[in-house]
């Protein structure tokens, strides 16, 4: 017996964007729905200051303020309002990728026969951000990347890729 199909990748794909009272009511290509409040939308805030909306493609929202501000709404963002397993899904896969980060920034440390102290001070940042970085506590901004990378001797790309190489 065959089983419904899905489009590959529906959960990215919204198709239909309608603005109400409290928020913009969306719809996946999934069949997931939601709503996102204006008191997420910064920019919006409330539905008085939203002049126009268009879903140009399945993967973003464009918005305009009555102010002439244009607001992009990606998929991703948006997704959070309508699968309440999607925030936890994507927090549990940004903990596996900063703790992959912090085992590469350790492994190359190790390798340079430094300590944390002495890596830290090279890079010119606090002993206790290495330290929550190589646990995978925190994440690092390019320029503390940059310097780390400096300050061991290899390319960001080491860091962020397997054997430093990117594709």
């Amino acid at each position: 017996m065959i089983g419904a199909v899905l489009v590959k990748n529906a959960n990215r794909m919204m198709t239909i964007a309608s603005p109400l009272e409290d928020g913009i009511e969306l719809s996946f290509a999934d069949g997931a729905k939601g709503l996102i409040p204006y008191a997420a939308l910064p920019e919006i805030g409330e539905r008085a200051a939203l002049s126009t909306m268009k879903l140009p493609n399945p993967y973003e929202i464009i918005l305009e303020t009555t102010q002439g501000e244009t607001v992009e709404i990606p998929w991703d963002f948006a997704r959070q309002y309508c699968d309440a397993s999607y925030r936890p899904t994507i927090e549990a896969m940004a903990m596996r990728g900063r703790q992959t980060l912090g085992q590469r920034i350790r492994r190359l440390r190790n390798a340079a026969g430094l300590s944390q102290a002495a890596l830290a001070r090279a890079a010119g940042i606090g002993r206790v951000t290495l330290v929550r970085l190589e646990k995978g506590d925190q994440t690092p901004r390019y320029k503390t990347l940059d310097a780390i990378a400096r300050a061991l001797g290899v390319g960001v790309s080491e860091l962020l890729v397997e054997g430093g190489v990117c594709w």
